[in-house]
């Protein structure tokens, strides 16, 4: 099959391609918006077996005027998304995740009941796991000494009655399960995807998972059995078990202009992108192309991980400094096409072959740490589809421009001057430790804070079906009878300098335990306070709809605030005292999110710069990298010789 190859998009910078497998000298890159690789192609051998991968029809923004298929626009509600985009993707053939209103957030892996889809993010989508690695569960795992625990033996009978067969896995989830009370261990299933049909396309989303760890849970997202898919332009970030897993027969998949990294969520196993999940896989399958992706920061091993399938690695970037493990590892059966790879400086542990068939390296690869490349082993391996290696020289600069959820698709997410919109969803800890769900305001948010009064404790924290996470909060003073500082629960957040938050809805659930008794309080402090309600009774956990949902729209109430900003409910006449003695009640909350916008009295969100900065990088309004500023609103990137990224619009 011949290809189209045409120069890369104005995001970066155009590479002069080497001759390779059809012995044209002078070509660019591949064209990164369209299909390539083995995605196209239905042999692993024959060029003439083609595949036309067209998803549901359509793979860019906007839709074009001729498409006749189905189509829905989503955008996040701040709650579990998990059940509206799985219907989405049931019920249409292209499903655009909108990100103009935040997170997406998803309790569970969502599935594909049919073939033939599309997945597109528009307006910097991020579709985010709710559950995720506490420093509660942190703290606990360093105390039991899990790091250095056995991977590969040991183990025992969990409280849930499972046998684990590894000692760090065994421990690892024996205490989240003493921690959160979850016997069914439903964390274990925190990922996002899990594709096993033909013909799916998913493009321009991030994905944020709930940290690496050792507990056999589910991978951000998963291929088992997926045929012809192609996954591109999407970041991957601190996947439970693995980032993106290729297995069980799955065939003829393409992952191109991919980032993965890990951050200090991740606790360990930070074992990226597994293909084959065992040395019995089906023979003749995994043929997958990684083209044009980033291993970045936190990445430690499987990059990928393969078995059995022919593996095309072409011009990949690896940054991945002090990884503990090999970054490409062809294992039983696989063959290896490695051409016009980049290994950047502390990437040391770069290559293992185990058992491989054959492996081939061409001599357009770079190791920064080696002075020679990887003996090649076997027959040459070749490709079933005519493609064209940029010089790995190229690579750096081209792909940390280009890859990623980088592609231009929507308004920008809201005018400038309504600031940047998100939302942030707490996860109660039984401490009181901020836990807050992916956002988008990483860069302007410098504190985020879960506190209680001196009359309020933690009673348990569970997971509901169909609610979320709970956690129970107990009224420790049976004579509270209105609203202090002593029963009052905070959620706090404080900006970074320069940057100031406008609240645009407040929302939670809640319901009451054992008893008919107790009141609430709501309001939200910024420059003023806001009572937002008072005497307020959620329902029982008797009632025939236990949980009761508040919400309050407050965009003409709030206004912006540098500093700190505070969500208080406060909970009086719970508890009681009888001839029986005193009886202390509690009341279940969940969902507890807080909608808003970033920015100052201009409308355009600013970071103040403290010290020199010892580099600057601009971009622009879609986070595109540019060579140098221009006319407008562009997005300046101060790097600190402190390691600390400064981050500030600015107008040239």
């Amino acid at each position: 099959m011949k290809k189209t190859l045409l120069t890369i998009m104005a995001c970066a910078t155009t590479l002069v391609a080497t001759a390779q497998t059809n012995g044209t000298a002078n070509r660019a890159i591949e064209d990164p918006d369209k299909p390539f690789g083995f995605c196209t192609v239905s042999s692993r051998t024959d060029a003439a077996s083609t595949y036309n991968v067209t998803g549901g029809g359509c793979y860019t923004y906007p839709l074009p005027d001729d498409f006749t298929g189905s189509s829905i626009v989503l955008k996040s509600t701040g709650m579990d998304m998990k059940a509206a985009i799985q219907n989405a993707i049931k019920q249409n053939d292209v499903v655009i995740l909108d990100g103009a209103d935040g997170d997406f957030i998803v309790s569970s892996s969502i599935g594909f009941e049919r073939g033939n889809k599309t997945i597109l993010g528009i307006n910097n989508a991020r579709i985010c796991t709710k559950w995720f690695v506490t420093d509660e569960i942190r703290n606990a795992l360093d105390a039991a000494g899990v790091p250095s625990m056995s991977t590969s033996g040991g183990g025992g009978t969990l409280p849930n009655g499972t046998s684990v067969g590894e000692e760090a896995e065994y421990n690892t989830r024996k205490i989240i399960i003493e921690l959160t009370g979850d016997n069914s261990e439903s964390y274990r299933n925190a990922g996002i995807f899990s594709v096993n049909k033909q013909n799916i396309i998913i493009r321009n989303l991030k994905f944020v998972g709930p940290g690496s760890i050792d507990v056999g849970g589910s991978d951000l997202v998963s291929f088992s059995g997926a045929k012809n898919c192609w996954v591109d332009h999407c970041d991957f970030q601190d996947g439970m078990d693995g980032n993106f897993d290729i297995t069980n027969a799955s065939d003829f998949n393409t992952v191109s202009w991919c980032t993965f990294t890990y951050t200090s969520r991740s606790y360990m196993h930070q074992n990226t992108n597994l293909v084959g999940s065992s040395d019995s896989e089906t023979t003749g399958k995994l043929n997958t192309t990684f083209a044009y992706n980033w291993w970045g920061p936190g990445c430690r091993a499987r990059m990928p991980m393969a078995r059995v399938g022919k593996i095309h690695m072409l011009n990949n970037y690896y940054s991945c400094a002090g990884n503990s493990t090999v970054c490409i590892n062809p294992r039983k059966k696989s063959e290896f096409l490695i051409d016009g790879n980049y290994f950047a400086s502390g990437v040391k542990r770069y290559y293992t072959e185990n058992d491989a068939t054959a492996v081939t390296w061409t001599e357009n690869n770079y190791i920064k740490e080696a002075s020679s490349l990887p003996s090649s082993k076997g027959s040459t391996v070749t490709v079933p589809y005519d493609y064209t290696a940029a010089p790995y020289a190229d690579v750096p600069d081209a792909i940390q421009q280009g890859a990623g959820a980088t592609l231009a698709y929507g308004d920008g997410g809201s005018s400038e001057q309504e600031g940047i919109v998100g939302s942030i969803l707490w996860a109660m800890g039984a401490s009181t430790d901020a836990l807050v769900s992916g956002n988008k305001f990483t860069n302007y948010i410098y504190t985020a804070a879960f506190t209680m009064g001196s009359e309020l404790s933690v009673k348990g924290k569970k997971s509901v079906s169909g609610v979320g996470e709970e956690t129970r909060i107990q009224q420790d003073n049976v004579n509270a009878t209105e609203a202090t500082d002593a029963n009052a629960i905070t959620f706090s957040l404080t900006t970074t300098v320069g940057s100031m938050f406008k609240a645009t809805e407040l929302s939670f659930t809640a319901t009451r335990f054992g008893t008919d008794r107790g009141k609430m309080d709501v309001k939200w402090i910024d420059n003023n306070t806001i009572v937002l309600a008072t005497g307020i009774t959620p329902n029982r956990d008797n009632a025939s709809t236990p949980y009761s949902t508040y919400t309050y729209n407050v965009a003409n109430q709030s206004t912006a605030k540098d500093g700190t900003s505070s969500f208080v409910i406060n909970l009086y006449e719970l508890s009681f005292h009888n001839d029986n003695g005193d009886s202390f009640k509690d009341v279940g909350f969940a969902n507890i999110t807080i909608k808003g916008v970033i920015a100052d009295p201009t409308g355009i969100a600013t970071a103040v710069t403290i010290g020199t900065p010892v580099s600057t990088e601009y971009y622009d309004l879609n986070g595109r990298r540019l060579q140098q500023p221009q006319h407008g609103i562009n997005i300046r990137v101060d790097r600190m010789a402190d390691g600390r990224t400064v981050t500030k619009k600015v107008v040239r």
